[in-house]
């Protein structure tokens, strides 16, 4: 989980303008790291709105696919479904098999 805290004072050292820390957990393996980024408000707002549209187009990507695969999926149960509709039964197939049934019993 992200987390963000506001530096205080005595902890700007360089550049005061990066006044916010942003720590970012890593898993590598079995062991958790924590890597703590200094930013400037500016850009953790440029940081969360540049999250939000890719975020977006994520989910608009998703839902692009989501619709494809349903009209797909429509259309191959149509296709189905009148495959079937249109089988006729093999009549001298199911005769032979009731008549290797009779025999055998």
């Amino acid at each position: 989980m992200l987390t963000l805290r506001l530096l205080p004072e005595e902890e700007l050292d360089g550049d005061p303008a990066q006044c916010v820390e942003l720590a970012v957990p890593r898993r590598g393996g079995d062991t958790i790291t924590v890597t703590p980024l200094r930013l400037t408000p500016s850009d953790l707002v440029r940081l969360r709105t540049e999250a939000d549209l890719a975020l977006g187009e994520i989910r608009a990507e998703v839902l692009r696919a989501e619709a494809t695969w349903r009209q797909l999926l429509g259309r191959w149960f149509e296709e189905g479904r009148a495959a079937v509709g249109s089988l006729t039964p093999d009549v001298a197939l199911l005769t032979r098999v009731l008549e290797g049934l009779r025999t055998s019993l």
